[in-house]
């Protein structure tokens, strides 16, 4: 049986590979067994979650840990994404710089958010704060965006990730 993180995580990665011209390459980031974050084409920083509720509204927790490493993989990468996949209805792209203060507001607690979508519509996202901003749309668009501005600088693999390729 193919675990349910692989699907859903498949989904967003082969998303982008389908839109980026050329190669792309996935650095996993593991934490504690964990596999939750990824940087693409040593670039561009991107957290995965997911949830697998059938029906809207989605509901995505985010435990300090998994905001921790948001927080880490943003120092490392400034152009870091949450792609939120609201099981097979589609996904949501956020960039980390705005979604961290957003989520900031829990009060201690476990931040939490809640996507929601009416037939033929926008995502609306929602969290500590209310509502978060503009309407998102269903797309990875803005991570393949980030990919094709941000410059090529050489880093080494960090401790804690190993190389996957994949071509499109």
């Amino acid at each position: 049986m193919i675990p349910d993180y692989k699907l859903y995580h498949g989904a967003v990665l082969v998303d982008i590979v389908d839109k980026v011209d050329g190669s792309v390459t996935f650095c996993e980031r593991i934490d504690r067994g964990r596999l939750l974050n990824y940087v693409i084409n040593d670039r561009v920083g991107l957290q995965v979650k997911y949830s697998k509720a059938r029906l809207r509204p989605w509901i995505f927790s985010f435990p300090e840990a998994h905001l921790d490493h948001l927080r880490d993989l943003l120092s490392d990468y400034p152009t870091t994404f949450v792609v939120l996949v609201c099981h097979t209805d589609g996904l949501v792209c956020i960039s980390a710089s705005e979604l961290l203060p957003f989520l900031a507001s829990a009060n201690g607690g476990q931040a939490w958010l809640r996507v929601s979508r009416r037939k033929r519509e926008m995502y609306r996202l929602f969290g500590p704060q209310g509502e978060f901003g503009p309407k998102l749309r269903i797309t990875s668009d803005p991570i393949v965006a980030a990919l094709r501005e941000v410059t090529d600088v050489s880093r080494p693999v960090l401790e804690g990730e190993t190389e996957r390729l994949f071509t499109s």
